[in-house]
């Protein structure tokens, strides 16, 4: 048996917006491997993305597997659009068990050099646009019986000065924050929320950042490699499945021991 066999998903940033890697067919982010890794597992998916090309192309990858899915534009900065997603796939597959909460935008900017709209505008995404995710979604979740939901956050939760900026960083540490006080508020409701954190990855958003520059951060990890996409898809979906039950309010860190050798 799969282990979300059975189960809804709404995967919030299952598209991709960065170059692929080298031998890729399909640019690869975090986003997408979770609605791939999810559908394989056995759930039904609907990707929602700002970008509705990229959220088809997670579409079509899962249905070439044999995997249903189906696509909904949605940018976080529209709580209209949030609500939509949410109704619109409970609509389509009939129920609500999984969300997950992926999309975001980053800064490479310091305090001194960041905007003020600009500050606002990562915080509206990155925090204000989980929050209405969550909000609509945590009834139909209950209403459903229970189930999950993971927030992607990211290591600058904790440690700063990797390359990301004021903003960023400051957005993933309140996650961890609304994820605590959700899953509180979800927890009679046999609704799980929790925090995954991803280290260095090499992923779609790393590689457009880093343009044509070629940095060695193997160096940096006591793994010594980059972690993939596809490594914080199963771990998403570990936190989704049954397979963690008793688990809520929890921030899982997948990093490669980044955070552990840092002092």
């Amino acid at each position: 048996m799969k282990r979300l066999d059975g189960k809804i998903a709404l995967i919030v940033g299952g598209g991709s917006d960065g170059p692929p890697a080298p031998g890729e067919k399909l640019a690869i982010g975090n986003g997408r491997a979770i609605a791939i890794q999810c559908a394989r597992e056995g759930a039904t998916v609907m990707v929602a993305d700002r970008n509705l090309t990229a959220a088809e192309d997670t579409v079509r990858a899962i249905g070439e597997e044999g995997g249903r899915a189906e696509a909904i534009a949605c940018d976080l900065l529209d709580s209209e659009q949030c609500r939509k997603a949410v109704a619109t796939t409970v609509t389509a597959f009939g129920a609500l068990q999984v969300l997950v909460n992926n999309a975001a935008i980053t800064d490479m900017t310091d305090v001194l050099g960041t905007g003020e709209d600009e500050f606002e505008r990562i915080m509206r995404v990155n925090v204000r646009g989980y929050f209405t995710t969550t909000k609509f979604a945590m009834p139909e979740i209950a209403r459903a019986g229970g189930g999950a939901i993971v927030n992607i956050s990211s290591l600058a939760a904790y440690r700063s000065g990797a390359g990301s900026g004021v903003a960023y960083d400051t957005s993933k540490a309140a996650l961890l924050a609304l994820t605590r006080s959700c899953a509180l508020t979800g927890a009679p409701q046999n609704v799980r929320v929790n925090s995954l954190l991803p280290g260095i990855i090499n992923s779609t958003i790393l590689r457009r950042y880093l343009g044509d520059q070629e940095i060695d951060f193997s160096s940096k990890i006591p793994a010594r490699r980059l972690g993939t996409p596809w490594e914080i898809a199963k771990a998403a979906v570990f936190l989704l499945s049954d397979d963690a039950s008793y688990v809520t309010g929890a921030e899982l860190l997948v990093d490669g021991g980044v955070a552990a050798a840092l002092t």
